[in-house]
């Protein structure tokens, strides 16, 4: 009988938004998603920016992971979504609710 491993989970804390956004990854395929992750945003200037997702994506390619979703758990009115930018750096599927319009 073969032993399937447990996914691993890593956390990027964001602390403007206090949000907590996760690489959720399997050891053995490599396969991975990417759950509600942040974009920067600069209340004072209204700009963007992206050392957040930037860091998701240096975990990523560390770990040679391949991202095969990008799931937002819910609407976020702490955040903006940084799912874009990250589907264009890294591929794979942006995923939310069809309740979500």
């Amino acid at each position: 009988m073969s032993s399937l491993s447990s996914p691993e989970v890593k956390g990027f804390f964001d602390p403007d938004s206090n949000t907590i956004s996760y690489v959720v990854f399997d050891p053995d395929s490599k396969d991975c998603a990417l759950l509600d992750s942040v974009l920067d945003f600069d209340y004072a200037s209204g700009t963007i920016g992206y050392a957040q997702a930037d860091e998701m994506i240096a975990f990523v390619q560390a770990h040679k992971l391949t991202v095969v979703w990008h799931i937002e758990t819910h609407v976020h009115a702490d955040h903006l979504s940084a799912a874009p930018y990250l589907q264009n750096k890294l591929g794979g599927q942006i995923m939310i609710s069809e309740q979500i319009t």
